[in-house]
């Protein structure tokens, strides 16, 4: 048997999002999983999956609002908030760099 890869699934956060999905049986939601894989640490979103997962309790059309709801103690990547800074930084720039270049392009005509 050929191993075939999926083509969707090319980083470690995509992978991440498609288990967490699966095993939340959400798997329509996996643009909101991708969002939390790049925010928090693997290995404690796993261990959380695997925990609600395992819940006997809990119904399983709840389990992604129990896990969303868990989230909320997990503390957040560092390098995280770092790149979220990084690109609004850079944002900002762009920004002002287009300003400057349209003030020039409007004085040059005139």
């Amino acid at each position: 048997m050929k191993l075939v890869p999926d083509k969707y699934l090319h980083t470690r956060e995509h992978v991440l999002a498609d288990d967490l999905s699966r095993m939340m049986l959400e798997p329509k939601r996996f643009a909101a999983y991708l969002g939390i894989a790049k925010m928090y640490h693997e290995s404690d979103l796993r261990a959380l999956a695997k925990r609600v997962a395992a819940k006997p309790d809990l119904e399983p059309q709840n389990r992604g609002k129990y896990f969303f709801g868990a989230l909320k103690g997990l503390p957040k990547q560092a390098d995280w908030i770092r790149e979220v800074r990084r690109r609004l930084r850079r944002r900002a720039r762009l920004k002002l760099r287009k300003k400057r270049n349209a003030k020039e392009v409007h004085r040059s005509r005139t």
